[in-house]
């Protein structure tokens, strides 16, 4: 105990005003310069949308690095203590650290797990703990999504670590939509699939890389047996998700309207 004393009496010894003015300066400039590393950034999602996914995700290994450098410079470069001194504060400090903050440090090493073997990256469509939302911050102890209602959602890290995550996209900026439409058995199927196929391809944010599919199926609800025409096609951009499963409603419905598949009593249902 006397030595622990003596080590966090000699290490406040070495911390000199001007010490702590030139670590707080340093802490000023990381700051700024991860301020314009992030408005770069920006500029480079809007002049090049198709990459955004790479800058982004650069982002939380960039801030990793220039903290890491923060931290280790003051300590060598600026306080420059004994290399005893170092082991007997840390020593004497992390007992009580570990006590205060075992979540939060759970949720750091979490998020460090998650940068080195992503289950999931900035960009990607994710369900995490019951939430589903795009992936817009990665931070050492949280996660932020993003949902279509326009809510801002935190997640700590060390949550997503312990349930399954779905993710839609997998790093890619397309992903897979699918739709669904349920019809009368009398309505001809082939002719119900060829409508279905022709309109997803002419909607504006289809994926045309990528191949569309349509299953045909059946069910039985409310005592009658009926087809489905599953749609499977890939959107250009996860961010385009609803306006897409939209724009394909709106379309199949309208084709299938045209067609005069249905009388004036029934109408397809989706």
């Amino acid at each position: 105990m006397e030595d622990s004393r003596k080590a966090l009496q000699a290490f406040l010894d070495i911390i000199s005003f001007d010490r702590i003015i030139s670590i707080l300066l340093l802490c000023l400039m990381a700051w700024l310069l991860l301020v314009l590393i992030q408005f770069c950034l920006n500029q480079l999602n809007k002049a090049l949308p198709k990459y955004r996914l790479i800058w982004n995700r650069s982002y939380p290994f960039v801030r990793l690095f220039v903290w890491l450098s923060v931290i280790v410079y003051s300590i060598v470069g600026i306080i420059d203590p004994h290399e005893n001194l170092i082991l007997a504060v840390v020593g004497s400090i992390s007992i009580v650290v570990g006590l205060a903050t075992q979540e939060p440090a759970k949720n750091m090493i979490a998020g460090f797990i998650i940068m080195i073997n992503p289950p999931y990256r900035v960009g990607d469509m994710v369900t995490l703990s019951g939430h589903y939302g795009e992936v817009i911050k990665l931070e050492w102890s949280v996660t932020w999504l993003r949902t279509f209602d326009d809510n801002t959602v935190m997640i700590p890290n060390a949550e997503a670590l312990k349930t399954a995550v779905s993710n839609a996209n997998s790093g890619a900026l397309d992903e897979m939509v699918v739709v669904k439409f349920t019809l009368p058995m009398f309505v001809d199927h082939k002719k119900a699939i060829a409508l279905a196929r022709e309109a997803t391809q002419c909607s504006p944010y289809t994926f045309l890389n990528k191949p569309i599919i349509v299953n045909l199926g059946n069910e039985y609800d409310l005592g009658e047996f009926l087809q489905t025409i599953t749609v499977k096609a890939y959107v250009m951009d996860v961010r385009l998700e609803k306006k897409f499963m939209s724009d394909i409603n709106i379309r199949v419905l309208s084709a299938f309207k045209n067609a005069r598949f249905y009388d004036g009593q029934q109408t397809p249902t989706h």
